[in-house]
């Protein structure tokens, strides 16, 4: 369940679940990732994370946002670049993974502050 629910996808990434993904899915998912990563330094950092937080309204404690970082960073450099994200968005494509809270934030920050888009389906 945890695996399921986003907790455990950072270990999904490390058992090498295959990126699974179409050129038009890489490509939609690199403008989500885009849209989080402010300054275009080829990263999401933590900072990038609570500015998005703040934007969409949320309140989270800091202890919570580290774990959003902590779902998807696994090479544990405190940051999360871009084929780490495209690794959980495939987890979830695949079932591997079936919700991340760091999946559905860079969803809505992309939908309200990116271009609008189409779901790939991909459970996001």
């Amino acid at each position: 369940l945890r695996m399921q629910m986003g907790k455990d996808v950072n270990k999904a990434s490390q058992d090498n679940i295959p990126v699974s993904l179409t050129k038009s899915e890489i490509a939609e998912y690199v403008k989500r990732f885009n849209a989080l990563d402010d300054g275009k330094k080829g990263y999401i950092s933590i900072n990038d994370i609570r500015k998005s937080l703040k934007k969409q309204g949320e309140v989270i404690p800091g202890e919570q946002i580290h774990e959003l970082l902590n779902e998807l960073d696994t090479n544990r450099n405190g940051q999360v670049e871009l084929d780490e994200y495209l690794q959980m968005m495939s987890a979830i494509k695949s079932g591997a993974v079936s919700h991340s809270r760091f999946a559905k934030m860079a969803e809505m920050d992309y939908k309200k502050y990116g271009e609008k888009m189409e779901r790939s389906g991909g459970g996001v």
